[in-house]
């Protein structure tokens, strides 16, 4: 099982955003509680786990919050309803995708299946993942729901594009924003994974990654697999440059030969650090890290003469890195972000 699943957190305490686990404690301290909750932030914060937790503390057979006030207590994780949410196959805990589902069709389904009483549980929860998705058809009939929800349904959707939720939506539910993740919760994230699979890794090595994991816990615990998969030593900082980074490639030479429009020597160090097994995400954020550094000194210094270009690829380098998670081939991305910088209006010099 891979790591960010084995070591997904099950319970409040086992969030690692400090944040989130104040917020939820305090809220499920409390007998009553939103119907429909937004939680919003970037991708690989624990929007979805928190959901399923959130699932847990309501539904939990040993409940999860006592009747003296301001007392939480954690999901038990040993029930029948626990257990079942746990493996995914609770019949009223509900996860949908809405960028698979996002018609109307698929909402009016939706309406029709709530008013029916739960199976087993407490509340019937009903997780929205990618909520922004929706057609305006679709969050219209969502809106509905929301209006006059029965009362044993909770909603929990999920986005990390705020700013195409409709006001009407976001109106009905408690946003709840999951910040960027800091390196010291990064870290104690990656700890649990390492102490849980015996890994040999120097404390430098685990600050890189942190470094370069975006702020997003899933990213972090993903490079670290993907670092054990391809050694079999002890994990050094030097490996995880070598490994993760651009290693040998000077960030600031490839982008002034892509700003010069030199597409044949940027391509081929691009192919280069694909050969030496460089992760393409952290080379393509290294670059847009250079690129934002750049960008910065030339509007302060009131230059201004490269703002535009710089801008321009930071646009092209933005859209590929969510390309990279999808392309069959890792760096192809990077290179058609390249090639269209460089041949736009034919000025590519060779």
């Amino acid at each position: 099982m891979a790591y960010y699943l084995k070591y997904r957190p099950q319970k409040v305490s086992d969030l690692d955003s400090e944040d989130i686990r104040l917020q939820f404690s305090e809220m499920f301290s409390k007998k009553n509680f939103p119907h429909a909750f937004l939680f919003t932030g970037s991708k690989g914060i624990g929007k979805t786990s928190t959901a399923r937790i959130v699932a847990k503390i309501i539904n939990c057979e040993k409940r999860s919050f006592s009747k003296s006030k301001g007392e939480f207590i954690e999901p038990c994780n040993k029930c029948e309803m626990c257990t079942s949410i746990t493996k995914g196959n609770s019949l009223d805990v509900m996860e949908i995708d809405a960028a698979s589902n996002r018609g109307i069709d698929e909402m009016r389904s939706l309406r029709e299946k709530i008013s029916l009483a739960p199976s087993h549980a407490s509340y019937k929860v009903y997780i929205i993942d990618e909520v922004h998705m929706l057609t305006t058809e679709a969050f219209n009939a969502l809106l509905k729901t929301l209006e006059e929800p029965p009362q044993h349904v909770i909603f929990i959707l999920c986005t990390t594009e705020i700013h195409k939720i409709p006001d009407t939506i976001s109106s009905r539910c408690t946003v709840v924003v999951f910040k960027k993740a800091s390196e010291t919760e990064l870290l104690n994230s990656l700890q649990r994974v390492v102490q849980g699979e015996k890994i040999k890794i120097e404390n430098d090595a685990l600050k890189l990654i942190a470094q370069f994991s975006d702020g997003s816990f899933r990213d972090g615990v993903k490079t670290l697999e993907h670092l054990v998969l391809r050694n079999n030593t002890s994990l050094t900082a030097e490996v995880v440059k070598k490994t993760i980074m651009s290693g040998d490639i000077n960030e600031k030479d490839l982008i002034n030969l892509i700003l010069n429009k030199k597409a044949k020597e940027a391509l081929s160090i691009i192919q280069k650090s694909a050969e030496s097994g460089i992760d393409p995400r952290q080379l393509n954020h290294q670059l847009l890290n250079e690129l934002r550094t750049k960008l910065i000194m030339e509007v302060q210094t009131k230059n201004g003469s490269n703002v535009t270009d710089i801008a321009k690829l930071i646009k092209l380098l933005t859209r590929a890195e969510g390309e990279i998670k999808y392309s069959p081939i890792g760096q192809l991305p990077i290179e058609l972000a390249i090639v269209e910088y460089c041949f736009e209006r034919g000025e590519v010099k060779r």
